[in-house]
């Protein structure tokens, strides 16, 4: 049997692995949902957003950034929405256990890890997320 002939299984048993490595690295991030990653960070008035993002990640720039930007406009100034470049603080994105790009995440006001987005989130799903992390909402 030649190579050329392998070539179809071979990739489906390395497609078969990298989805096996992405669902055990999503099972590891579900672990952080109710968890203090950073103890050392003081408690806020409001929930926050970590925003992971690279240089060269283009869905970063033409989705997720414009999304928060909208998301930004309507939310009071103690919400804060920070960009993390995973080359610049990747201490930061390993302790997020951050594997793709873009990922958000929604700590509450005491920094517990409340929602983790892997890939795209929406401004609509990021403020719905806000809102269970205890942002108040205007009458």
């Amino acid at each position: 049997m030649s190579l050329l002939a392998l070539a179809p299984l071979i990739a489906i048993a390395v497609v078969g692995g990298v989805a096996l490595v992405l669902r055990v690295q999503r099972n590891r991030q579900l672990v952080l949902l109710g968890q203090v990653v950073e103890t050392h960070v003081s408690r806020r008035a409001a929930p926050s957003i970590l925003y992971f993002t690279g240089a060269n990640c283009t869905i970063c720039h033409t989705a997720q950034e414009p999304a928060l930007r909208a998301l930004a406009t309507g939310l009071d100034a103690s919400v804060q929405i920070r960009e993390v470049d995973v080359a610049s603080e990747p201490g930061l994105a390993r302790r997020y256990r951050v594997m793709s790009l873009p990922t958000t995440v929604v700590l509450d006001a005491e920094q517990t890890v409340r929602h983790i987005n892997v890939g795209f989130a929406t401004a609509t799903t990021l403020r719905a997320q806000l809102i269970e992390a205890g942002l108040p909402v205007a009458a």
